[in-house]
């Protein structure tokens, strides 16, 4: 169990209740929806994680929550949150991919069609550069996946946190070099959140944040 981001009874029945009810509405069985979520916790639970835990998963469905929408596609953006960072090793380019493949897996299983199994993996790849390439389904995943930058301050420090231990093979300089390159690649965008309706919750809080956190690293 990741010691940084524990679960209470409570919560962690929530959280597995939520995924036996997303796989029943695919139309998969309750033996299948168990594996599949176990499968999902030993990821999520790896040693090595810090801040792609179960709580920033939560996050996102949390946010997810508040949208309106037709149902079939909300409950797809669901299965492609749960899968984006299945796959995680720190420094790796290939996560993304690896996550997509596993829900790839996941949906063959399933028996979804052709159709939805596209969508979940165009959804999750997005999530690689964060660029919704002009489709508002995909801005709306990546907006998800990055409302942490929009969270209070207090959080949002938290979750810095969490990332330079994920990265704690790196040396400070380096981990700062890269980082403050990063962050000022959002920055620098038109606009962090390609979706409206989510720029208009998020963008604001996002950019101060954003703005600040640099400017303590550049103070180092």
């Amino acid at each position: 169990m990741n010691p940084f981001y524990p679960l209470s009874d409570v919560m962690e029945y929530a959280t597995r209740q939520r995924w036996m009810e997303l796989v029943e509405f695919l139309g998969a069985d309750r033996n299948l929806a168990r594996r599949w979520f176990d499968r999902l916790e030993q990821c999520y639970r790896e040693p090595h994680r810090r801040y792609h835990t179960f709580q920033h998963l939560e996050e996102c469905l949390e946010e997810l929550d508040e949208i309106e929408g037709d149902e079939e596609r909300l409950a797809l953006m669901e299965v492609a949150l749960w899968f984006h960072d299945a796959i995680c090793q720190p420094g790796a380019a290939s996560n993304v991919a690896l996550s997509a493949s596993l829900a790839k897996e996941f949906l063959l299983e399933c028996q979804a069609t052709e159709s939805v199994i596209e969508f979940v993996n165009d959804m999750i790849m997005a999530t690689k550069d964060h660029r919704a390439k002009d489709d508002p389904d995909a801005a709306i995943v990546i907006a998800l996946d990055l409302n942490i930058f929009a969270r209070s301050p207090q959080r949002y420090m938290a979750y810095e946190t969490q990332v330079r231990e994920e990265c704690s093979a790196m040396n400070d300089e380096a981990y700062r070099t890269q980082r403050i390159a990063w962050l000022q690649g959002f920055i620098d965008r038109p606009v962090i959140y390609e979706s409206e309706t989510m720029r208009e919750i998020y963008e604001d809080q996002a950019r101060f944040n954003l703005e600040q956190r640099i400017e303590q690293l550049q103070r180092v």
